[in-house]
């Protein structure tokens, strides 16, 4: 029970919630060891299971709506980068922010690894038509055109 209460002591989270700048988009979350969705539980005083082990610290991480797609499994420890951030907006209660637990759900996947951040090639080379070989370009736009 005492390390239960030590995790949940220790965590930063309320205090992020409650400071000045905590924003609508500021989605908090913790990690504990071995990445299960369960939560840690308390073992009976007769079970005989070996104390868990120092090594395994619970993670925090404060990802953000915006911006949880860029950073990948190395989202931001603290609330530092939302202090100067152009998107802040104040955080209103949670019961008010739309689809807080699904988008949630989708940042641990991603932190965790469960998930790619990365979408389908984008930009003008990668997804432009190639024109055939021995074909002159006026010959080839004009197909293209359909003029």
């Amino acid at each position: 029970m005492s390390s239960l209460v030590a995790i949940c002591n220790t965590c930063p989270i309320p205090d992020a919630l409650e400071a000045r700048q905590s924003c609508l988009n500021l989605v908090p979350m913790r990690r504990f060891p071995g990445w299960k969705r369960s939560l840690p539980m308390v073992q009976s005083q007769t079970s005989q299971a070996p104390p868990s082990r120092s090594s395994e610290a619970v993670e925090t991480f404060f990802p953000c709506r915006f911006f949880y797609t860029l950073y990948g499994r190395n989202q931001p420890r603290d609330t530092i980068v939302c202090r100067s951030c152009p998107h802040w907006f104040p955080r209103p209660p949670r019961e008010l922010i739309p689809d807080y637990w699904p988008e949630t759900q989708k940042m641990l996947r991603v932190v965790n690894g469960g998930e790619s951040t990365l979408g389908p090639p984008t930009g003008f080379y990668s997804s432009a038509p190639q024109r055939p070989p021995g074909k002159p370009l006026w010959q080839w736009l004009r197909e293209k055109v359909h003029l």
